[in-house]
């Protein structure tokens, strides 16, 4: 199967499940379809530098389920961080890179997916060649926490 085709068969995916998760109840009214052509979506700056976010359904800064497209400047390398929630993430262009704490760096091109548990720690960006672009969702409230490393010659 092309990557193409396993890309848009994931982000279904995603989307179907949040279907199911947020369909009315019986006999309410339903909402109109949600269309966002490309040219149509509306970008915002993220929450570190180098970062931008446009929202697709709910809101990544509310303790509240979440999708949202983020794009990552070429190079953006974030140091050692975690988040409280787990953030699924499918990347569309770019490459996107992750390295738990103590493990190895993985760098993942188009098509590729990432679970990073809540409460773990990790290093992630961009690759330096060109920006990247993924979608990005989770069950509650989007955070970024540094974890300060220790300075040199010091132990934790």
């Amino acid at each position: 199967m092309s990557d193409f085709r396993w890309l848009m068969m994931a982000v279904a995916g995603l989307g179907m499940s949040w279907s199911i998760h947020s369909a009315a109840a019986p006999g309410k009214d339903k909402e109109a379809d949600v269309i966002l052509p490309a040219g149509d979506i509306q970008w915002q700056p993220g929450p570190t530098e180098g970062t931008h976010l446009a929202n697709l359904w709910g809101d990544w800064r509310k303790n509240a389920p979440f999708g949202t497209l983020v794009r990552f400047d070429a190079g953006v390398m974030h140091p050692l961080h975690r988040h409280t929630r787990t953030l699924r993430i499918v990347v569309l262009s770019g490459t996107f890179v992750h390295q738990p704490e103590g493990g190895t760096e993985t760098r993942l091109g188009p098509g590729s997916y990432v679970l990073q548990r809540g409460g773990l720690n990790h290093v992630s960006g961009c690759a330096p060649e060109t920006e990247c672009e993924f979608f990005m969702s989770s069950n509650g409230k989007f955070d970024f926490i540094p974890v300060e490393e220790p300075a040199a010659g010091k132990k934790k």
